[in-house]
């Protein structure tokens, strides 16, 4: 069974991950690791970053694979 800090020193090994690598790398279910990441942040520990507006530098309405590209990693505050 995953922990929570378990979650917050991979994230601090890897300077920045998402769920799927979290999950993988743990060999917990996605959706358990998701609301770990989700309890880190609420407590202050982690922050979620959008890194979607990275492709164009502004949003997603102007980049030109406007289907859903949103990619949400987790990075220690």
């Amino acid at each position: 069974m995953a922990s929570l800090l378990q979650v917050r020193d991979l994230i601090a090994l890897y300077g920045q991950a998402d769920i799927a690598l979290l999950s993988s790398q743990l060999n917990a279910p996605a959706a358990l690791v998701n609301a770990m990441a989700e309890k880190l942040v609420s407590m202050g520990k982690i922050e979620k970053v959008d890194v979607s507006a990275c492709l164009t530098g502004t949003s997603c309405k102007g980049c030109p694979e406007s289907h859903d590209c949103s990619h949400l990693v987790y990075k220690i505050k």
